[in-house]
């Protein structure tokens, strides 16, 4: 589009224009020789049809119109189409030409004057309307140069173009990158907290069903009250330092389907687990609080009184290696032996020691199996003398529901104590101690001796010692004692250790049979019989000395 601000040029403007300058001419001419017209040559119109004066100034009003855009494939956007001037365009230069010369011919005809130029003026019109025509011509290119052409695309909006949708696909691309990257931190994060979550749930159960502390054997009397749920047993025993977690305490038991727990009071340590503790809550607790327990003390069945005085030293309720109580061997011997203390015993318990032989009928020991084998409790207030009387007491009811029974067999409480110690170390389940015991009345009914090695070793302090095959096999038969059943008849002085439960109602019970003999292999423990004393041979001969010889 031609500038607006260019001159428009009217006929009688321009004819004025003209006038004055040929009055000025033919002023001139008269002080100066007017040349020859000949030297002058007009410009053709050849010359002055130059490609430059082509475009004159002219308002050209183009219709506007939207620039469509196109995508081009990324191998052509760097190449540009040539520029192609618009063939549309009105060449309007020698039209206007032709009306300025057609108007100075007719000027000059009316004047009767002859067209009179000089060189110079030629040449500087000339001059003034190149310049003006060149102008014109630099605004008209400017203009149509950024005018697009109606038959081609822009180059440089394609490439801007098709660059701002390659910056829109990589747009695209980076925010779906960017989205994936989010979606997966998310995603990992929700793993971990998941995972860790779990993991830190399965510890924390783990570690709720484990002892508070498996060192700390100190109990405490806790009260459970009456009507009192799981939930507040739970938080009861976790106030108290007793377990680790109440709620954890409450899903177990739930879980492990402990129920009807009971109240009263309980004494617990830390160093118990769940399924202790909630045993212990189904069995019931005491009507008043009893003395916290210290440790315990563990009597295993077939001990002597020497086994017994090293085992009251030992606390077996603690996790602790040699683990020590507040007992000494020395003070248990002392004490067992005290007349004083007997004494006290004998008139506290009547009936389990209405039998108790004296000091001087041969014995060892007078107390020697009246001490029950069990697990026993200590507290900060026991004593040697409340533990052996512990022991003492929980004999005596073992008995109390046999006493009849042994009055009824003609039997006393140290006979039946003196054939169950035998039996409980030379059987090793109730059928063979059935079958020892009836062997054994067997023999004492035909008048003959128990013949029992174990009482002779007793006699010589090697039982609950350790001792060899050879040692056992070879002990002497012939040794001057009361405990040397093979030259004395009947149950011996008393017995040789602390006897079960279940070799004192094989000695009330026994099998019957027709045994006179009996031998254990001495590898095995296997017990065999015989009847006859060959049979017995045999088997001495089979399950003893050729084992001892091998």
């Amino acid at each position: 589009m031609v500038d607006k601000e260019t001159t428009e040029f009217s006929r009688g403007s321009f004819k004025e224009k003209i006038l004055r300058q040929l009055e000025e001419n033919a002023a001139k001419q008269a002080e100066t020789k007017f040349p020859d017209p000949e030297d002058f040559e007009r410009p053709s119109r050849s010359d002055s049809e130059e490609p430059e004066r082509k475009i004159e100034p002219r308002k050209v009003d183009l219709e506007p119109f939207k620039l469509p855009v196109f995508d081009f494939p990324a191998a052509d956007e760097n190449e540009e189409e040539p520029f192609v001037e618009n063939e549309n365009l009105p060449e309007e230069g020698d039209s206007l030409r032709q009306n300025l010369d057609g108007v100075v011919s007719e000027e000059i005809q009316n004047q009767n004057i002859p067209p009179q130029f000089s060189r110079s003026e030629s040449k500087v019109q000339d001059e003034k309307i190149e310049q003006e025509q060149f102008s014109e011509k630099k605004e008209s290119e400017k203009m149509v140069k950024h005018q697009p052409s109606r038959r081609t695309n822009n180059p440089s909006k394609k490439t801007s173009s098709s660059k701002k949708n390659k910056n829109k696909n990589k747009n695209k691309k980076k925010k779906k990158v960017t989205a994936g990257k989010i979606i997966a931190v998310i995603v990992v994060l929700l793993v971990l907290v998941v995972g860790g979550t779990g993991w830190y749930g399965y510890n924390f159960v783990k570690s709720g069903i484990q002892p508070l502390d498996s060192k700390n054997a100190t109990a405490k009397s806790i009260n459970i009250p009456a009507g009192s749920s799981s939930k507040q047993i739970g938080e009861i025993l976790q106030r108290q330092s007793i377990i680790k977690n109440g709620m954890v305490f409450q899903y177990y038991t739930k879980f492990k389907n402990y129920s009807e727990f009971k109240s009263g009071y309980y004494n617990l340590a830390p160093n118990m687990s769940l399924s202790t503790i909630a045993s212990k809550l189904e069995e019931g607790g005491t009507e008043k609080p009893v003395a916290p327990t210290l440790g315990k003390i563990l009597v295993p069945e077939g001990y002597t009184l020497t086994q017994i005085a090293k085992a009251v030293t030992v606390n077996s309720g603690s996790n602790e290696k040699n683990a020590k109580t507040p007992f000494s061997e020395a003070d248990f011997m002392k004490t067992v032996q005290d007349p004083t203390f007997i004494a006290k015993m004998v008139k506290a318990y009547p009936k389990l020691f209405a039998s108790l032989p004296t000091k001087d009928s041969g014995i060892k020991y007078q107390l020697e199996g009246y001490l029950f084998p069990a697990t026993y409790d200590y507290t900060k207030s026991s004593t040697v003398e409340s533990v052996i009387e512990n022991m003492i007491q929980a004999a005596n009811t073992q008995l109390t529901p046999y006493y009849d029974t042994i009055a009824q067999k003609n039997l006393t409480v140290n006979e039946v104590l003196s054939l169950a110690a035998l039996v409980e170390k030379e059987a090793n389940n109730d059928d063979d101690r059935r079958n020892v015991a009836g062997t054994f009345y067997n023999r004492m009914n035909a008048g003959m001796t128990l013949g029992s090695n174990l009482s002779i070793l007793y006699a010589e302090g090697k039982l609950g010692e350790k001792t060899s095959l050879s040692e056992d096999a070879n002990i002497d038969t012939n040794l001057d004692s009361p405990y040397n059943l093979y030259t004395n008849t009947g149950f011996g002085p008393g017995p040789v250790d602390s006897p079960s439960l279940s070799s004192i109602k094989a000695v009330l019970d026994p099998a019957q049979n027709d045994y006179f003999y009996f031998v254990a292999d001495v590898t095995t423990g296997k017990v065999y019989f015989a009847k006859t004393l060959a049979e017995q041979n045999a088997n001495v001969q089979k399950y003893v000395n050729d084992k001892i010889s091998s």
